[in-house]
């Protein structure tokens, strides 16, 4: 069997695949990612290309984002516009969906959960000694919105061993989407506050 796409799992022969920087999409693909060819793909991740090839029902949010940061292909961020957005994982996913799209402005917290249940800092302590045989069966970061939704990052959705180096990645990766996650929602405040203080100094005058 040949090599398939990336975005979409079609089989792709040797003339007709379109480099990034992860790996290969399909001309189909490569047209969407590339804005119908007029711009270069060969510099973008695999969760940039997944974007931009998404299915546009959300015009505004497709146009209108703009990458300033990313967490490997797992979330995306949008500081200029104060968004991020969390791309399919087809990798751990299984199928081809659509990228979803927030408003840093409508998030409340974030999380990272795991199964079986622990305290974060002991699981921090056996990531770090790397000798641990238990088995993690899940490992998420779980997004909760200001009207009560949730959404979730899944970064392990079968079970590994804490020692593993695949699990010990993934628990990395897991701890810098909530540090920035943290960092995202710190900033909003601070900003929400300081706009406040210029309000209630405008109505004194």
């Amino acid at each position: 069997m040949g090599k398939t796409c990336d975005v979409c799992g079609k089989e792709i022969g040797l003339f007709g695949r379109f480099r990034y920087a992860d790996g290969y999409i399909c001309k189909t693909c490569y047209a969407k990612a590339s804005r119908q060819f007029t711009e270069t793909i060969r510099s973008k991740s695999l969760a940039e290309i997944k974007v931009l090839c998404a299915v546009k029902r959300d015009e505004a949010s497709f146009e209108n984002f703009k990458v300033t940061g990313k967490i490997g292909n797992y979330l995306l961020v949008d500081e200029k516009h104060g968004r991020i957005c969390i791309p399919c994982n087809r990798m751990i996913s299984q199928q081809v969906s659509e990228p979803r799209f927030y408003d840093i402005a409508t998030i409340k917290a974030c999380r990272i959960a795991y199964q079986p249940y622990m305290e974060l800092t002991e699981l921090e302590q056996l990531v770090k000694e790397q000798r641990s045989e238990q088995t993690i069966h899940y490992l998420k970061v779980i997004i909760t919105l200001e009207d009560g939704r949730e959404d979730a990052i899944t970064l392990v959705n079968k079970p590994l061993r804490i020692k593993s180096y695949a699990f010990r990645q993934s628990f990395q990766f897991a701890e810098r989407i909530q540090q920035e996650m943290d960092r995202l929602l710190n900033n909003r405040q601070k900003d929400n506050a300081e706009q406040d203080e210029g309000e209630e100094e405008y109505a004194a005058v």
